[in-house]
């Protein structure tokens, strides 16, 4: 991923970058963090409310099956005593069942409805009992089902004039001649949703019979259809806003029964807690961005520290002081970065000395190559002197002999051109030997191989020659020219100096040197004495002015070797290039004032152009370990 042009800019700081880096992490981290922690915290809540409403529809389901448990306990305690009772007439039984009924209601306030249902005929008598509710007569094949049951029962049965009421059911059959049923209970209206309210605690109560909501809290949901799937009791149900739902089974028979349940209803349970988990979520943000940012820029400004040291040190060396050195006491990755740099302070310090020491070298031999030219001019003109200046003086005398000889005898005109003739091809043979001193024309016309036959065709001195590859291939100028006068110079010292019978001299050439050896059987000399000091130096110059490497080696009576080779292409490393380099890279120049400072003494600096320097030897290397 591209980094922001802000962060690339090139005034931008280390500091800010940093602490906008931790923001930005502390920010997305936060920000994961909160969600993940509103889903993981609502998840746990949601389940958490889940579960305690269904604790509420258990406990309302138990105190309905306690209701239950309760009444018909004493249903059977009045009906064991009306069955201890005497056999009588119809009279007894019915102030028998109505005193049951009596004791029964009155136990229950709410229990509203009270009546005596004929088995056979199915028809319900109140026997003078203050009801509002009178139960619709069920059919006699009901009222026997459940005459056959010993103990009371729950039921939802209908009511005269509409509705349903929860009712008790205990079947009596020695009450008189004719099995009968006592029941009681209450309407399932509006009152009992609201007593179902107050004692669950829940948001909205819903009586469901037989698919329809017949009572409610909110009155606008009567005969509307249940909210939930009230035929799935004892478990909670979550509606699509939130809502939780869970019913309650009222009656659990098959016969004078309908299928009915109590709906308990809650609203979202964290519908209030969301803005108060949002405004801590909120909060909690910005405390960790308070806390983040002041941790994140006294954190920057202990890593900026040491990387502010460096820069500083950076910029002294930069600027010429090569003493500074970087401190490398840390041992972490700042330490290690100081380390490098220190390493590299000590090899810029010794390179500098080392281009100061070339510099010094290109100077000594430019001096040489000056005076080198300046005795080469004073020769040319001391053989102009002594030979074609002579022998012009000399053409210029037969010149004036042969006017005047002509003068005296006219046929005397060939003897005269001939001798004038031979004259001037001997200065013509003195000019072109001068010539080809200075150079020849041969080799720049037809290469360096010609040119050693030339130079080697004239010598009285037996020469071998041997060329690899046979004829050698041409070269650039530059390196045939240099290699010329290498073995020219060579062969003329060998004329001078070596008292040879023979002279080797071999070329070859491959992709990437020319190399040249020449060898004498001579008398040999001593390389290191006194007296041959300018000759080696004037042959190293030229091979080093290309790059080249030149190895001389002599004794006394071993004669005398030379081999050299001479690059076919400029290196990049030399000190030329390097600096050629620097300057088309568009760095800053080099600064010429650093060659320029007072010279280290040799025995503590022990730079020389063939030798680097170690670690540690360099002055101001304080108590660096050598790499």
């Amino acid at each position: 991923m591209t980094p922001p042009r802000w962060w690339r800019r090139p005034g931008t700081g280390i500091l800010p970058r940093v602490l906008a880096a931790f923001v930005a992490t502390l920010v997305v981290a936060s920000l994961v963090t909160v969600v993940l922690e509103s889903r993981l915290t609502r998840q746990q809540l949601e389940d958490q409310a889940i579960t305690l409403f269904g604790e509420v529809g258990d406990v309302l389901d138990a105190r309905i099956a306690s209701d239950a448990v309760r009444t018909s306990q004493l249903m059977s305690a009045v009906s064991q005593q009306l069955l201890a009772a005497p056999r009588g007439g119809t009279d007894d039984a019915d102030e028998l069942a109505r005193r049951t009924l009596s004791v029964v209601r009155t136990s229950d306030a709410p229990l509203e409805i009270v009546g005596v249902v004929e088995v056979r005929s199915g028809q319900v008598q109140t026997l003078g009992l203050p009801t509002r509710w009178g139960i619709a007569p069920p059919s006699p094949d009901a009222a026997t089902e459940v005459a056959r049951r010993a103990s009371s029962s729950q039921r939802v049965v209908p009511l005269q004039g509409g509705g349903y009421g929860l009712v008790y059911v205990l079947s009596v059959d020695r009450l008189g001649m004719q099995p009968r049923l006592l029941v009681t209970g209450f309407p399932l209206n509006n009152v009992a949703a609201r007593r179902y309210l107050e004692q669950t605690g829940v948001d909205e109560i819903e009586l469901v019979v037989a698919g329809e909501v017949v009572a409610a809290t909110d009155d606008a949901r009567v005969g509307a259809p249940p909210v939930g799937r009230w035929d799935l009791s004892r478990e909670t149900q979550q509606l699509e806003d939130g809502r939780l739902i869970r019913y309650v089974a009222l009656g659990a028979e098959r016969a004078w029964d309908t299928p009915a349940a109590v709906g308990l209803v809650s609203d979202d349970p964290l519908a209030s807690l969301d803005g108060a988990l949002a405004r801590t979520r909120a909060l909690m943000v910005v405390l960790l961005l308070v806390v983040g940012g002041a941790l994140a820029f006294a954190l920057a400004k202990v890593i900026t520290r040491p990387l502010i040291g460096l820069t500083a040190t950076a910029t002294a060396i930069a600027a010429g002081d090569l003493d500074r050195s970087f401190d490398i006491e840390r041992s972490d990755e700042i330490g290690r970065l100081a380390e490098a740099l220190e390493r590299m302070r000590r090899g810029l310090r010794a390179q500098l000395l080392v281009i100061r020491r070339q510099a010094e070298a290109l100077q000594d031999a430019a001096r040489r190559m000056v005076g080198v030219q300046d005795a080469e001019r004073q020769r040319i003109a001391q053989d102009l002197h002594d030979g074609i200046q002579q022998q012009l003086v000399v053409l210029r005398m037969q010149v004036g002999a042969a006017r005047r000889e002509l003068e005296q005898d006219p046929g005397q005109v060939e003897v005269v051109t001939n001798d004038l003739a031979e004259s001037i091809d001997h200065l013509l043979d003195q000019l072109r030997t001068t010539g080809q001193r200075l150079f020849p024309a041969i080799l720049s016309d037809r290469g360096l191989g010609p040119a050693l036959f030339s130079l080697t065709a004239k010598l009285e001195l037996p020469v071998d020659l041997w060329f690899t590859p046979d004829p050698l291939p041409r070269v650039d100028a530059e390196v045939e020219i240099n290699a010329y006068f290498l073995v020219s110079e060579a062969v003329v010292n060998t004329i001078k100096h070596a008292e040879a019978s023979r002279l080797h001299v071999e070329i070859s050439v491959d992709d990437t040197h020319l190399y040249v050896h020449v060898h004498d059987d001579g008398v040999g000399f001593d390389p290191h004495g006194p007296g041959h000091r300018g000759g080696l130096t004037h042959m190293r110059d030229r091979v080093q002015a290309l790059g080249g490497v030149l190895d001389l080696t002599s004794a006394g009576g071993e004669g005398t070797r030379v081999d050299a080779a001479f690059p076919l292409q400029r290196p990049s490393g030399s000190v030329v290039g390097a600096l050629q380099v620097e300057q088309d890279r568009g760095d800053p120049p080099v600064e010429v004032d650093l060659l320029g400072q007072p010279e280290l003494p040799e025995d503590r600096v022990r730079v020389l152009l063939d030798r680097t320097v170690g670690d540690g030897e360099l002055p101001g290397d304080r108590g660096v370990a050598p790499s």
